[in-house]
């Protein structure tokens, strides 16, 4: 499954690596989700086309996360809302609003993250 391909030379998609598992998912999941949204906001159709098309390809994410992660249950029932917003600069972001299982999983990750010390 493609969520979006611009040419043939497109970086691999996280849930098509062989390391997606775990924690390791989320991770990928996260570099996934901002490079959608960031192509998204950055496309010349309309504001409301590209809003479309950037919840099309979340869903199409979770999904491809959900039957792809390995060692998790984290993408299970999930989902992501993006919404459009206008930054400081007048830009169109999008912004991607996880589901309550998906955030709760994120928020650990990040909790075991802040607990890793650099030596």
């Amino acid at each position: 499954m493609t969520v979006i391909r611009s040419s043939m030379t497109a970086p691999q998609w996280g849930y098509e690596r062989p390391e997606c598992r775990g924690s390791f998912a989320l991770s990928l999941f996260l570099d996934d989700i901002d490079r959608l949204v960031t192509h998204y906001a950055t496309k010349t159709e309309s504001p409301e086309i590209r809003l479309f098309q950037a919840q099309a390809a979340a869903n199409k994410l979770v999904q491809a996360y959900q039957k792809n992660a390995r060692g998790t249950q984290a993408f299970t029932h999930q989902s992501i809302e993006i919404r459009s917003i206008i930054d400081d600069g007048g830009r169109l972001q999008f912004v991607p609003i996880f589901s309550s299982g998906l955030k709760g999983c994120l928020m650990e990750l990040l909790k075991r993250s802040n607990k890793t010390h650099l030596h």
